[in-house]
């Protein structure tokens, strides 16, 4: 298994779109900490309900402390950052 995966990254509130590489030994958790401390995505890493990101290829919800290989994540998968308006 690779130990790495080049994932593509949605920001839709700002509508931008970029690749990131992805270790698939970190937890759902640090990755989540470590894209929003730096691109400041403004997630509420207290808040269990706040702290998660969504992939489509394969279908997934990002959260706690599964690691990134957990989750069946390849190459060209698409992660998600929305939030709905006034979160």
């Amino acid at each position: 298994m690779n130990d790495k995966i080049i994932m593509i990254f949605h920001r839709a509130d700002t509508n931008e779109t970029f690749d990131i590489e992805v270790p698939t030994d970190i937890t759902a958790n640090e990755l989540i900490y470590g894209l929003n401390k730096g691109l400041g995505l403004g997630i509420n890493m207290d808040n269990p309900a706040d702290a998660y990101l969504r992939s489509i290829n394969p279908i997934a919800l990002l959260r706690g402390d599964d690691l990134i290989e957990d989750f069946h994540l390849h190459g060209g998968t698409t992660i998600i950052f929305d939030r709905p308006k006034g979160i």
